[in-house]
């Protein structure tokens, strides 16, 4: 009996979007004699029946999400029994598989407090749909003051001193987000509607004095002075 080898090799779907299915195809240069059992890298079995030379499974490929993945899929034979053949030889050429992207996008929004005493503070918090991976998310806000959101995180705040002022009424304290970067999204967007935070007054007292011209000659002038401790409104 000469041995004649027969030789075993992988091949996979070449391109697949995120959550789509990977067809792994093992192929026999033979046909085998009884079922041969084929073990991937990826824990996966391809069993061949008897008389066959090929055989697939199916497997899912990375699942859709809403970050940036890896742009490929790689497996390979562990191992191969069966087929009663003289000498089966495996091949180790991986089985690749192209992922594309699926385009997800991920929103950034903005809250505040919805009230602040003068002088208070007010908070703004910034709430990103999916936790940050990759770098922290920078977000910028329409005061000057940016917010960041780092990894694994899905909030992030910052703080900002409500106006004090000797007057009644205040209007609304507005803000608003005006970029964002960083993550490891797809497609990463601001929800630039703005905030509001109603200020309410604390009692300030303003002081209101009389002065005088000192001393003036007959048929001369006095001038009367009103003085604020705080400027008018």
């Amino acid at each position: 009996d000469t041995i004649d080898t027969t030789n075993l090799s992988l091949s996979a779907t070449g391109s697949v979007a995120e959550g789509g299915s990977i067809v792994y195809t093992a192929t026999l240069t033979n046909a085998a004699g009884s079922p041969v059992t084929v073990t991937l890298s990826n824990g996966a079995v391809i069993t061949i029946d008897a008389g066959k030379t090929t055989g697939t499974v199916t497997v899912p490929a990375p699942a859709d999400d809403v970050y940036k993945d890896a742009g490929k899929v790689e497996a390979t034979i562990s191992t191969a029994t069966g087929g009663n053949f003289e000498n089966l030889v495996p091949s180790t050429v991986p089985a690749v598989t192209q992922v594309t992207d699926t385009i997800d996008t991920t929103t950034v929004k903005l809250t505040a407090s919805e009230t602040a005493a003068e002088g208070g503070t007010v908070t703004y918090t910034a709430t990103v749909g999916a936790p940050v991976t990759g770098s922290p998310v920078t977000v910028t806000l329409s005061n000057g003051q940016s917010i960041t959101i780092e990894v694994g995180k899905t909030t992030g705040t910052v703080t900002t001193t409500a106006p004090n002022d000797a007057l009644t009424g205040h209007a609304p304290l507005t803000n608003a987000i005006t970029d964002v970067s960083g993550g490891n999204y797809e497609n990463l967007v601001a929800d630039k509607t703005p905030v509001s935070t109603t200020v309410t007054d604390t009692v300030d007292t303003t002081n209101l004095s009389l002065s005088a011209t000192g001393s003036v000659a007959e048929g001369g002038s006095i001038v009367y002075t009103a003085t604020l401790t705080n400027a008018a409104g």
